[in-house]
């Protein structure tokens, strides 16, 4: 991350390749209450990042999907009054990218923030640091870039690994044992990929993410990690944990049903999603084949009572705060038990 291409391209390839997305609107804003949060506009503005957008406006960059954003703003602002008062010190990061001519990720500024001392309904004291090579200016950077690049690492141990891999799946795991024979052709279909999932989350709980445990030693919420990855749950939806649906909501890729997945990546370089979108097209072909061969209508999903006591337990207590979402397949037809299970093996 010391060189700015490298640090450009963890985005993409690095150890959490699943937050950025494309900046649509300028300067950043904040999805917090102003009302508890003040004003948590970005303080970037057009002078800070237009000087290395080779001759593009703002606006220009935006409409040619030239800007990218790696937002740990409004995921860390609630919690930085308290992470500050331990031995771990950090800010509220936001860092602009701008996307070359040969497919890279340029850096064109992070914002650092803090909470005002007056309270947190006063909003936000921000920094924006810009590239720089030498000096005194340049060992800044490199500083900016070491805040960006540690927030970035501690989402991706509590978010992008803990909660959305190990801590949502284990509903699906339980409900599966409980309510489906092991005879059942989805048990059989989806027992492999379940496999020491429980064993290794039970290990997690005793060695890693329990109090004072490892994670809450080196990672920068300290003992708020669990709390901030509960409250992060809140906006979890189970429909956009799939691979498609998420670069489609993060605006990395736009819908084209003349691509071979029905989207097109506005980065072509980008090893996660053009991985990613192999692995789902294998998973997609033969968990369709599988569920088609024992599911031949959608009266039967209907009908097959295991199946229906298995949804209803994930959706209403496995995953019970989000019950009523509007989200939730209703599992009546074939289509939304492939997709369902698709979602659930990615």
């Amino acid at each position: 991350w010391m060189t700015d291409e490298e640090f450009g391209r963890e985005m993409l390839a690095g150890v959490n390749p699943v937050i950025i997305r494309r900046l649509q609107e300028f300067p950043p804003a904040s999805k917090l209450d102003p009302k508890v949060y003040g004003n948590q506009t970005s303080s970037i503005t057009r002078e800070h990042i237009e000087k290395n957008l080779d001759g593009l406006t703002v606006d220009e960059a935006i409409e040619y999907n030239k800007l990218f954003i790696l937002d740990h703003h409004d995921a860390l602002m609630p919690y930085l009054r308290r992470i500050n008062t331990t031995k771990t010190k950090t800010y509220a990061s936001r860092t602009l990218l701008s996307l070359q001519d040969n497919g890279t990720l340029k850096p064109l500024a992070i914002e650092l923030s803090l909470p005002l001392p007056q309270g947190d309904k006063h909003g936000a004291t921000s920094l924006v640091f810009t590239p720089a090579d030498e000096g005194v200016e340049g060992t800044v950077w490199q500083l900016a870039k070491a805040y960006a690049a540690v927030n970035d690492s501690g989402y991706h141990q509590l978010i992008s690994h803990w909660l959305n891999t190990h801590a949502v799946i284990e509903p699906f795991v339980i409900a599966t044992n409980r309510q489906l024979s092991v005879l059942h052709p989805i048990f059989k279909l989806l027992q492999p990929h379940f496999r020491d999932t429980m064993y290794i989350n039970a290990l997690a709980r005793q060695i890693l993410i329990n109090a004072g445990g490892i994670l809450e030693r080196t990672v920068f919420p300290a003992k708020y990690a669990m709390e901030m990855s509960s409250i992060v749950y809140k906006n979890w939806a189970f429909t956009e944990q799939g691979l498609p649906a998420d670069l489609l909501k993060r605006g990395v890729a736009v819908p084209d049903s003349s691509q071979p997945y029905g989207l097109k990546l506005l980065i072509e370089g980008y090893p996660y999603a053009v991985d990613g979108l192999e692995i789902w097209e294998a998973i997609e072909a033969w968990v369709d084949d599988y569920c088609s061969f024992y599911y031949s209508t959608d009266d039967m999903i209907r009908g097959d009572s295991e199946l229906q006591s298995w949804w209803r337990e994930v959706r209403d207590e496995g995953h019970g705060d989000l019950k009523d979402e509007p989200w939730w397949p209703q599992m009546q037809t074939r289509a939304e038990l492939v997709q369902a299970c698709i979602i659930i093996i990615w």
